[in-house]
C-alpha cells in the first residue's frame, strides 16, 4: 500500500502534524452526513477508544488525550461519547482494521483510535483515525509531534479535527482565554496576567 504524508507545523504552538493519505485512505472523500429534519437533534454517538501505548507512561499519556478529546466533543452539544465499558473490540486489538460490525452493534456512526508514543529524540508522538462506522471508512488521519507537556494540547487539536471533519465548521476546543486573576489580602491585592485552556484547565 502507498501511503503519502503530507507534513504541517502549528504556528507558535510546537506541534507537528502529519496527515495520511493513501489506497486503504481513499476515506479521505468518505462523508459523514447529518441530516437535521427537525428543531432538535440527538447528539451523534461516538466511540473513542483510549490510545494505545507500548509502555505504562505512554499508555498514560493516551488514555489522558482520549479523555480530553471525549469531554471536548462532549461539551459542544453535538456529540455523545458512548461508555466504554460497551466496546466489544478493544483498543489493543485495533491495530488492524476496525471491526465495524462491533461498532454498529453499540450504535456508533464514528469511531476514533490512536496511539501515543515516544520517540527517540524526546518528543511525544501521537496518532489518531476518525472513522465512518456505517461506510466503513476513514475520514481523517493525523499524526502529532511535540513535548510530552503539551499532551493536554494535543487532545483539544485532535478534537478541533474531528469536530471539523464531521460538522464542516472550524472547532474551537484550542482555544485559550488569557485573564486577569487576583491574589492577596483585600487591601493589598495583586493583579497579574493569566492564560487557561477553553476547559478551565
Amino acid at each position: 500500500m502507498t501511503v503519502l504524508m503530507s507534513i504541517r507545523k502549528f504556528a507558535g504552538t510546537g506541534v507537528l502534524a502529519v496527515i495520511f493519505t493513501g489506497a486503504m485512505m481513499s476515506a479521505a472523500m468518505a462523508e459523514l452526513r447529518i441530516d437535521i429534519t427537525r428543531g432538535t437533534s440527538e447528539p451523534m454517538p461516538i466511540a473513542i477508544t483510549d490510545f494505545n501505548g507500548a509502555s505504562s507512561s505512554e499508555k498514560k499519556f493516551g488514555t489522558n488525550i482520549a479523555g480530553v478529546i471525549a469531554d471536548d466533543l462532549e461539551r459542544s452539544g453535538l456529540f455523545q461519547p458512548l461508555d466504554k465499558r460497551s466496546f466489544i473490540q478493544t483498543s489493543q486489538a485495533m491495530n488492524s482494521l476496525p471491526r465495524f460490525g462491533d461498532w454498529r452493534v453499540i450504535n456508533a456512526q464514528a469511531l476514533v483510535q490512536g496511539r501515543a508514543e515516544m520517540v527517540s529524540d524526546g518528543r511525544l508522538r501521537v496518532e489518531f483515525r476518525l472513522w465512518d462506522v456505517f461506510a466503513e471508512q476513514q475520514m481523517v488521519g493525523l499524526a502529532y509531534f511535540t513535548v510530552p507537556d503539551n499532551w493536554r494540547r494535543i487532545g483539544h487539536i485532535i478534537a478541533d479535527s474531528i469536530y471539523k471533519r464531521i460538522t464542516g465548521e472550524s472547532g474551537y476546543f484550542d482555544t485559550r482565554i488569557v485573564y486577569i486573576a487576583e491574589t492577596g489580602k483585600q487591601d493589598r491585592r495583586v493583579k497579574r496576567l493569566a492564560i487557561m485552556d477553553q476547559d478551565g484547565a
